[in-house]
């Protein structure tokens, strides 16, 4: 009598597994999951399987993690525009015109496109918590969602007491799942008490911080007036006292001092190459940084400053920009950005341990990556494969044939399967027409109706 296959909840047949682990591996192996969990890799398991995804030619990857963003749902409205008339005239009217079912329809947006492209993780920082955090329940997508604060202008931002009130009522409530933070939304926009306060009450409910820290010259001037000469990075670790449970979008305009401290504190950097680009706000040093020691991950900020969710797309500008400005085509190679895309993220919001590789024990968070395409061709297996540069440099959301979290699935065959896309489109359409009304800018920028 023959001995039983194992049991096992998800099978990932027939890929390539790019692990993205300490030894860089990439091999031909099934994946096995149980109870959430990577359980095997490795050719002819001996499982019994109660779900089986094909991966036959194709890459499995780690999922990607977005290391800073806002679920926002201002796609392309308000485009080419000098950049005071943007913020003074429809950006901040239009912060403030949110409204709960706005954010529920952004959400829905945001977290639908990052399935299709095969991200698990994200870092939200934007309006109307509970609202995101329920649709994350509902996705399946692992979530830190950490409320914007904003004190001036009053209005554009969650405040500190709506911060606390989402905190109390959903950290720890999906365990491993969804986390809640505290996001104060810059230097230059949230006092120095509340920056205080705010580190006070990481310290009681055990969560971090998520903030936007030297995005441009315009803030490095700012607050060196407000600070008494001080650089953003040096005023932050002021009010805050930097450490790893602090993670700072952009961090553009760091002097060598500025990277030094970063790096001692362990404080998790997330690169944001196109909207940096968008924005016109530099080139971060990311080779200099990544030397130093620096923890750094990539994220895609929102889709109204990138203007997707592609994390393919993240990682092919983050490499082209450093080769353009070092004249080097040497500096980030395909490997360091998939990391950076993947374990980097990881280690920039502490959930390492957890995610952003493939290995026995860790979290099936996985994306399966088609390479059937011509664009992704050709493939060369002798010694090693060319499959990572083709992911980097070829491959794009669209090619994302499966995504799973946890072990369930939650796109199969590009069809997802816990949020309804024809339900998202119809609330998205539906709702910017809504938010821009309530701002006042509706026919200002597209005109009266017809």
């Amino acid at each position: 009598m023959g001995r039983s296959k194992l049991p096992v909840d998800l099978l990932v047949r027939g890929g390539t597994v790019v692990a993205v682990d300490a030894d860089d591996t990439v091999v031909r192996a099934d994946v096995a999951v149980a109870d959430g969990r990577i359980a095997g890799i490795g050719r002819d398991l001996d499982v019994e399987p109660e779900v089986v995804l094909d991966a036959t030619d194709a890459a499995v990857v780690p999922g990607f993690v977005n290391a800073h963003m806002h679920e926002t749902l201002d796609r392309g409205v308000f485009e080419d525009l000098p950049f005071v008339e943007w913020l003074e005239e429809y950006a901040l009217p239009k912060d403030m015109a949110y409204e709960p079912r706005h954010m529920r329809a952004a959400a829905m947006l945001n977290q639908a496109e990052m399935i299709a492209g095969g991200t698990t993780s994200f870092i939200d920082i934007f309006r109307h918590p509970h609202e995101v955090a329920a649709v994350a329940e509902r996705s399946g997508l692992r979530a830190t969602i950490s409320p914007q604060i904003v004190d001036t202008p009053a209005g554009a931002g969650e405040t500190v007491a709506d911060a606390v009130g989402f905190v109390e009522h959903w950290h720890r409530r999906i365990p491993g799942r969804i986390r809640a933070w505290f996001g104060p939304h810059a230097l230059y926009s949230c006092t120095p008490e509340t920056y205080r306060c705010i580190r006070e009450l990481t310290c009681v409910y055990d969560v971090g911080i998520h903030t936007h820290l030297a995005e441009s010259r315009a803030e490095a001037g700012m607050i060196a007036e407000q600070s008494g000469g001080l650089s953003p990075v040096r005023w932050l670790d002021e009010l805050v006292g930097l450490g790893s449970d602090v993670v700072a979008a952009h961090c553009v305009e760091l002097s060598d001092d500025d990277l030094a401290l970063l790096v001692e504190r362990g404080v998790g950097i997330a690169h944001c190459p196109t909207s940096n680009a968008k924005l016109g706000n530099g080139i971060a040093r990311i080779p200099e940084m990544l030397a130093a020691g620096a923890v750094v991950g990539l994220g895609t900020d929102s889709n109204m400053t990138n203007n997707d969710l592609d994390m393919f797309e993240e990682m092919r500008l983050a490499a082209l920009v450093q080769k353009q400005r070092t004249g080097d085509p040497t500096v980030l190679p395909s490997g360091q950005v998939l990391r950076m895309a993947t374990m980097g993220s990881a280690r920039v919001l502490g959930v390492d341990h957890r995610v952003g590789s493939i290995e026995v024990g860790k979290a099936a968070d996985l994306a399966v990556v088609d390479l059937r395409g011509a664009h992704a061709r050709p493939i060369v297996r002798h010694g090693r494969t060319n499959i990572v540069e083709q992911l980097v440099w070829a491959c794009s959301a669209r090619d994302v044939r499966h995504t799973v979290v946890d072990g369930r699935v939650l796109m199969q065959d590009r069809q997802l399967l816990t949020l309804d896309v024809e339900e998202v489109v119809e609330l998205a359409d539906r709702e910017i027409v809504d938010l821009l009304r309530s701002a006042g800018v509706l026919e200002k920028r597209f005109g009266p109706a017809t």
